[in-house]
């Protein structure tokens, strides 16, 4: 059994949300070990800032087969581009070390069903097989339930989400989509998408559809100059996710629109790395997250692959 203390993980991608994964598995008592950079020189770099931000020592590679010898991390963090993630799940499963990926699961600009589909049975047949990946806004609509109640649902769902992420178009759905469709699936589990009608420009991604009985609306929009936003409306019902402080003692707090109130929750993210600890020391792939990825990926899918 592993535990926190003693779980090397390595950071694939170790700038923008990389740094945050490092921070947080740091805080949980995890040795960050090493970090990936795409250059010699961007890992060094980021190496660099590991340690004077949060007091990280970190070894840097630009190389990954050389980094899994030579660091010989048991967990990674992936933290990439999409198109790069199969392939670094699949090395890191062959080295039987397990995997916290960020959303999306994988993807390719010239992806079909057939290729996801394909890719999907190598992961879930992997002998090695450990796996989570970060679609923790579920969190969020689990959290919303507990603690205002049982709402209908009846209306269905619209979610709105607001960050400073460079996609454009449908590079924004790609980004953006793994967060609502992981609310989706908390909410009203497994049903079927019709009636689709999707729009976007350089900065907005915009998606309509029923699913199964439920009306679904997606409102996305990225600009660097802008601060993060997120909203979830059931029945006519805002929660807006709210942040207050920041780095290490930040809270995360949702407004309710029907009571005007603040309503602390823990962070999505910090519980979703705790369950691929929980789950990486259990050793068991029936304890992972990869079913539910896989959901996600399916949905994404649908939407993006059939709608062109």
């Amino acid at each position: 059994m592993i535990s926190a203390t003693k779980t090397r993980i390595a950071i694939l991608g170790a700038s923008g949300i990389g740094r945050v994964h490092a921070r947080i598995f740091h805080e949980a008592g995890v040795d960050v070990c090493a970090v990936l950079g795409s250059s010699k020189e961007s890992a060094k770099n980021a190496s660099i800032k590991l340690k004077d931000f949060y007091g990280i020592n970190s070894q840097p590679y630009h190389c990954l087969d050389r980094l899994l010898e030579e660091a010989r991390p048991n967990a990674v963090s992936i933290c990439t581009p999409p198109q790069f993630h199969f392939e670094e799940i699949i090395a890191a499963f062959e080295k039987q070390i397990g995997v916290f990926c960020e959303k999306p699961l994988f993807w390719y600009s010239d992806i079909s069903n057939v290729e996801l589909e394909d890719k999907l049975a190598q992961i879930a047949t992997h002998p090695h097989r450990q796996l989570w990946v970060n679609t923790s806004n579920a969190f969020f609509a689990e959290q919303i339930n507990k603690l205002v109640g049982s709402i209908s649902k009846k209306d269905g769902l619209t979610f709105c989400f607001q960050t400073q992420g460079k996609n454009q178009g449908q590079g924004i759905a790609v980004d953006l989509l793994p967060h609502g469709l992981s609310i989706l699936l908390e909410l009203f589990g497994d049903n079927l998408i019709s009636n689709l009608r999707e729009k976007y420009s350089t900065s907005r991604y915009n998606c309509q559809f029923n699913y199964g009985e439920h009306k679904v609306v997606f409102n996305f929009y990225e600009n660097q100059k802008s601060a993060k936003k997120m909203l979830i409306e059931l029945d006519g019902r805002q929660f807006i996710r709210c942040q207050e402080g920041d780095g290490a003692n930040y809270k995360v707090l949702f407004h309710d629109s029907h009571t005007l109130k603040k309503i602390e929750v823990e962070d999505p993210f910090k519980v979703y790395i705790n369950k691929f600890l929980n789950s990486l020391r259990a050793g068991l792939s029936e304890n992972d997250g990869f079913e539910v990825a896989a959901k996600n990926l399916r949905l994404m899918g649908k939407i993006l692959l059939e709608s062109t």
